[in-house]
């Protein structure tokens, strides 16, 4: 046991790896297979698996969010912590 929520929050690049100690993320792609539904898919399934913590980092923006809070509602999710 870990003690605590378990959370996930992936990023919309199609790599990391051009990515340097001390880059910024100009030098990386975007991907643009995961729009805001798609992402939405993936992040129910880390639900699913167990995370009580969801969310998105770079190129996952607000649509992105609200699709996966639409998601978790629909599917029967309580929803806290939202300011």
């Amino acid at each position: 046991c870990l003690g605590g929520p378990v959370g996930a929050y992936a990023n919309g690049f199609t790599s990391i790896e051009a990515l340097k100690h001390g880059g910024t993320v100009e030098v990386l792609h975007a991907r643009h297979d995961l729009d805001p539904h798609a992402y939405a898919a993936q992040a129910v399934g880390w639900v699913e698996a167990g995370a009580a913590i969801v969310g998105g980092c770079c190129e996952v923006g607000p649509p992105h969010i609200a699709a996966l809070r639409d998601r978790l509602e629909q599917a029967g999710y309580e929803i806290s912590g939202v300011a």
